[in-house]
């Protein structure tokens, strides 16, 4: 490697030679087809040129790590989140810091703009446990591999929603108004997701109108919208389809239901890794909405920041809580779309 390191903000000039490095490692490297820039298009976008942190060896991209802030609704209250996607080196430059220094980099970003926490999802958690991320929170995964060949009355039309004289946004409306955990997107980060190449998005109709959709992603169904009677249809009809596990947040009303109608096995699972960006506001706004302060729900100065994430976001072995922590979000909602 030539020259020394430099870290900051994309340039728009640097975007070609990002998403080229971005594809040789994620797509290229694990035998993999598509491109990252079309799965993640807003992460991606010219929009957000200051929250990718690039990693530069004289004028060569060789690491990077993106941030897409995200506005979470807990409650009352709102809490700014940041995804961190596409963290990488260049192949033939792994194991000098790279990476480090484009989490580092990202670290201090978030904390400029003013997020709470950072989000991230991997398989190899070592790497960022030493940057101080954390495992948080759980998710329910339902395996439904007998649900295909049990026998159900169905009382819904199940078709693919490009098929349907249906758009996105009617789904939107759907998420809307569901608010599970509060998480609620955006519309246009909807339909980027009901769109990224590789899902597919069916819709339940109930007397002709839409009553459900569910994004399947190989044989994941991502997320899954609707009541109970209209989210069984779905999954019988998807276990069909070939979708052997569906997602859910660890609280979510409609498991009991799904289980007493469907042969279904859950599993809880980590849901991904939290870095506290900016303690004083995370416990700031926990104590305005639960009305009791940091103390007093056991969130004191002395506690740690692992604690705090235990706390705060539970962990994955925990049964879902009454209480007014943890706040038990579904990450799941926040694509990196």
């Amino acid at each position: 490697m030539s020259g020394r390191l430099d870290v900051g903000a994309c340039r728009i000039s640097e975007m070609p030679h990002l998403r080229s490095l971005l594809n040789e490692v994620f797509i290229t490297e694990r035998d993999s087809s598509g491109d990252l820039f079309e799965f993640a298009p807003l992460l991606y976008s010219e929009a957000n040129l200051q929250n990718l942190r690039v990693v530069r060896s004289g004028s060569r991209l060789v690491g990077h790590a993106g941030i897409l802030p995200r506005l979470i609704r807990w409650r009352g209250q709102q809490f700014q989140a940041g995804l961190i996607g596409g963290v990488c080196a260049r192949q033939d430059l792994r194991g000098q810091g790279i990476g480090t220094i484009a989490m580092e980099d990202a670290a201090r970003r978030m904390e400029e703009i003013g997020l709470d926490f950072g989000v991230l999802w991997t398989g190899s958690p070592g790497f960022y446990e030493r940057l101080g991320w954390r495992t948080a929170g759980g998710i329910c995964v339902m395996g439904m591999q007998e649900a295909a060949d049990t026998e159900i009355e169905l009382h819904f039309e199940i078709m693919p929603l490009a098929e349907s004289p249906f758009d996105p946004a009617k789904c939107h409306r759907l998420h809307e108004q569901a608010a599970r955990n509060e998480v609620v997107r955006t519309c246009e980060e909807t339909e980027a997701l009901l769109s990224i190449g590789g899902r597919e998005t069916f819709i339940a109709l109930r007397g002709g109108r839409l009553g459900g959709y569910a994004v399947k992603t190989g044989e994941t169904i991502r997320e899954i919208e609707g009541d109970a009677a209209i989210c069984i249809a779905l999954l019988h009809h998807l276990a069909a389809e070939g979708a052997r596990q569906c997602i859910f947040a660890r609280s979510d009303p409609r498991i009991d239901a799904i289980e007493g109608a469907l042969p279904v096995n859950l599993q809880r699972r980590p849901l991904g890794m939290v870095l506290i960006v900016d303690r004083a506001s995370l416990l700031a706004k926990i104590a305005d909405e639960t009305g009791r302060s940091a103390g007093e729900l056991g969130l004191g100065d002395d506690l740690s920041d692992d604690d705090l994430i235990a706390r705060v976001f539970g962990s994955p072995e925990d049964e879902p809580s009454e209480e007014p922590l943890p706040v038990d979000v579904h990450i799941d909602y926040l694509d990196h779309v």
